[in-house]
């Protein structure tokens, strides 16, 4: 059981909680969609761990991450005008660059060139892929950036969708890490469908077994099915947001999905999702445009007041839910548990394994963390992405080793 003062040490990220500190300081996190930082445009407002930034791109491509205040007067520049490489605040004209220097404050009259150089303005490192600005906000030195295999794609193959959502970040992870309610809440979908999805109707009851990893777990979701065989979804947990979910086909050259929650405030977070396909072009979006109820866009079809958008009308002619798409289902029960869950409340069960070992190991490196210790999890020259892949197969028997699914 989780005690009230461990649960606020694992859902607290901002100001000065420890939780916050050590994600902003050891793990690069996506931000803002690169789409959306236009050469010469706007900038675009990011709130992360409830602190505020803008994103804006100078005219050779590079991307600028600032605090949104002023160095000067703390003015927004978001309102600011974005030239070259750089972004002038409307107040009184200073302009910064991309790179965080100061290039001009024309409203001091003493020497402003020397003046301007006296003035320290913070530039958060970024990097681009899947169709993501990745930011860190940490002091010092920059850790490597996450070396995933999607990093690197081309845009047809990788690309990002992301959805905020009135949840605390632990939420959104758990909902990820969480293999045993496919059967369940998405029971609607996984019934009509034409891939492995379909065995979890057989058997709801799902055993776990894991392989710990320096950079977190993985974590097969065993099922025995009528015939004998195993259903095995292996999904990857990554310190400290990222799951890497089984694919809904047994084979190769499928569609591939990264979920990752990131913290916006204590209570909201977006969640991301990548897909991605290392081998053709993936054809995932498609599918999304199909469904006019994907959320990404505008958010959930309601809320509280009305259930999120439940439809009852088509859950009495046999919708288990009353939801269209398997993505909502997902989003609404997060958020209906509230901003913050009170896990001293909970009654948990063995198929909740998993959760208790994300919550585990983000403790005991939290605790590491406040000690002085660098996470063993931390992004590193040594911690390298590039070869995790979740899987998923069916083994002639439950005696069969899962580990002998190929990646």
């Amino acid at each position: 059981m989780i005690t009230k003062e461990d649960n606020e040490l694992l859902c607290r990220v901002t100001g000065d909680a420890p939780m916050g500190r050590m994600l902003r300081q050891h793990y690069w996190l996506p931000a803002v969609l690169s789409v959306r930082v236009r050469k010469g445009e706007a900038p675009v407002k990011v709130k992360l761990f409830g602190r505020k930034f803008i994103a804006f791109r100078g005219k050779d491509g590079s991307v600028g991450f600032l605090d949104e205040a002023c160095p000067h007067r703390g003015a927004s520049l978001a309102l600011g005008r974005v030239d070259d490489c750089s972004v002038t605040c409307l107040f009184h004209g200073w302009r910064i660059s991309t790179s965080g220097e100061v290039l001009d404050v024309p409203n001091e009259p003493n020497n402003p060139e020397e003046f301007a150089k006296t003035i320290k303005v913070k530039s958060y490192p970024t990097c681009e892929g899947a169709g993501l600005v990745w930011v860190w906000i940490g002091e010092g030195e920059a850790p490597p950036p996450p070396d995933f295999e999607w990093m690197n794609l081309p845009p047809d193959q990788a690309y990002a969708a992301g959805i905020e959502l009135k949840a605390n970040w632990l939420q959104g992870v758990e909902a990820t890490i969480d293999s045993s309610h496919v059967a369940l809440l998405h029971q609607s979908w996984t019934a009509n469908s034409a891939t492995d999805f379909a065995a979890t109707r057989q058997n709801t009851a799902v055993s776990y077994q894991f392989d710990k990893k320096d950079y977190g777990f993985r974590a097969a979701a065993l099922r025995a099915t009528p015939d004998g065989a195993c259903l095995a979804r292996v999904t990857e947990f990554i310190m400290p947001y990222y799951g890497l979910i089984a694919p809904i086909y047994s084979g190769a050259q499928q569609d591939r999905t990264a979920i990752i929650a990131v913290p916006i405030d204590d209570e909201n977070l977006i969640q991301w999702y990548i897909f991605y396909n290392p081998e053709k072009p993936t054809d995932s979006w498609r599918r999304i445009q199909r469904c006019n109820q994907w959320p990404m866009a505008g958010g959930l079809p309601g809320d509280e007041t009305n259930n999120w958008g439940q439809n009852r009308q088509i859950m009495d002619a046999g919708n288990s839910t009353g939801f269209h798409e398997i993505v909502i289902e997902d989003f609404v029960v997060m958020v209906s548990m509230g901003p913050i869950v009170d896990r001293s409340q909970e009654y948990l069960c063995s198929a909740d394994q998993a959760i208790v070992r994300v919550r585990r190991q983000l403790l005991d490196e939290v605790r590491s963390f406040i000690n002085g210790k660098t996470p063993k999890s931390a992004q590193s020259e040594t911690m390298s992405y590039k070869d995790i892949r979740a899987v998923g197969g069916r083994l002639p028997s439950m005696s069969d080793d899962w580990r002998q699914i190929p990646r």
